[in-house]
């Protein structure tokens, strides 16, 4: 069996291993630092020799470095594992803010923990509640970030899980035989077999980003670690930016905005009150009623009263087509939908679509055609 480095030495970025099999996945490893996938955690990735490796897993009893190209290696080979750090040291991250903030919700709200998933970008709970208010769940924010400020010690303890089911654990243990305990000294104690940073202090950064339904449970949604921090300077930026677009001191861009958008709805409906007159007008100066016409469709509905008519407009690549008229007449240029390359349709008196063709001169002399 691989002899598991990273419980040992978690913040080790570099160790040297001997290559015992090799199989369709990749290299298996005498020892490695390289954290397989579980509980919710990742797998690692990094460089072994410095070629990659993007994943690492279990596999049975034996942990396997995921490559897509292992030819180049041999049983007994002497290695050198490079870990990708960042990734690594952002997932430690993420897993002990995890454990932080289902031990507050917990021990101080009375909230369990379903399941956890660690993303990307967010780390989420699903708790086992149907109902979170947002006012307590930014209390639990204020006690996390309390707990991170006072530096809390994370550390483990292996004992027999007889030993470990008299601790009162917030959460059932999942193993048979030896637990591994993680806690967070004064916040939490469950069993856990993922990767943690040293102190609370290093989790920097912790913010509630929202909640969501899932299953008839609350799930929180959260950021932390470095990736809070991006988000905060992030946003922080994008104020700025959109404060001197809008002329605006920051405290007051959400006014700017609304008075914005405001002026924006009124500056719409005005346009489409232009926009019908301007069709109306084009409507009556028509001798036909198959045209094209430089007005969007819609504007030409509220003066479609009488008659029978077959308008296109082509607008950004995109050639709309718009009837009025009959069900049967319609049903005249319908039959001919696959030959025009046409799709669309609606009820009497109004039907749209788009011509898959951009060849409007033709579509209309077609439609001419069918309904003359």
């Amino acid at each position: 069996m691989t002899e598991k480095y990273y419980y040992e030495k978690p913040y080790l970025k570099e160790l040297e291993a001997t290559v015992t099999s090799i199989c369709k996945k990749g290299l298996i490893l005498d020892r490695t630092i390289s954290y397989p996938e579980g509980g919710g955690q990742p797998g690692d990735r990094g460089f072994i020799n410095g070629i990659p490796y993007s994943d690492t897993i279990h596999d049975g009893d034996d942990i396997i470095h995921i490559m897509s190209d292992s030819s180049s290696f041999n049983v007994g080979d002497k290695v050198t594992i490079h870990l990708d750090w960042d990734h690594r040291y952002d997932y430690m991250q993420q897993h002990t803010a995890q454990h932080l903030l289902s031990g507050i919700l917990f021990n101080n709200y009375q909230i369990g923990t379903v399941s956890v998933h660690q993303g990307e970008d967010i780390l989420t709970i699903e708790t086992d509640s149907s109902f979170i208010s947002d006012e307590t769940l930014l209390k639990v924010e204020s006690d996390a970030i309390d707990a991170i400020n006072q530096n809390h010690k994370v550390y483990y303890q292996e004992m027999s899980h007889k030993e470990a089911e008299q601790l009162g654990l917030r959460r059932s243990i999942k193993v048979d035989g030896d637990v591994r305990i993680v806690v967070i000294e004064g916040v939490d104690k469950i069993a856990c077999g993922g990767l943690h940073v040293d102190k609370t202090s290093e989790i920097k950064e912790l913010s509630y980003a929202g909640s969501e339904m899932i299953r008839g449970h609350v799930r929180t949604i959260w950021r932390t670690g470095d990736r809070a921090r991006r988000k905060r300077l992030n946003d922080a930026e994008s104020v700025k930016k959109i404060s001197a677009l809008l002329s605006s001191p920051e405290n007051k861009v959400i006014n700017a905005t609304e008075k914005l958008i405001n002026e924006l709805k009124d500056l719409k409906i005005k346009n489409r009150v232009l926009e019908e007159n301007a069709a109306m007008d084009y409507l009556q100066s028509k001798q036909e009623n198959v045209f094209s016409t430089p007005y969007s469709l819609n504007s030409f509905i509220p003066n479609l009263k009488n008659g029978e008519y077959f308008i296109t407009h082509l607008d950004n690549d995109r050639l709309g087509w718009l009837f009025y008229g009959l069900d049967s007449r319609f049903s005249l240029i319908k039959a001919k939908f696959k030959e025009l390359g046409i799709k669309g349709g609606g009820r009497e008196p109004l039907y749209q679509g788009v011509c898959t063709s951009l060849d409007e001169e033709h579509l209309l002399e077609e439609i001419k055609e069918i309904l003359n």
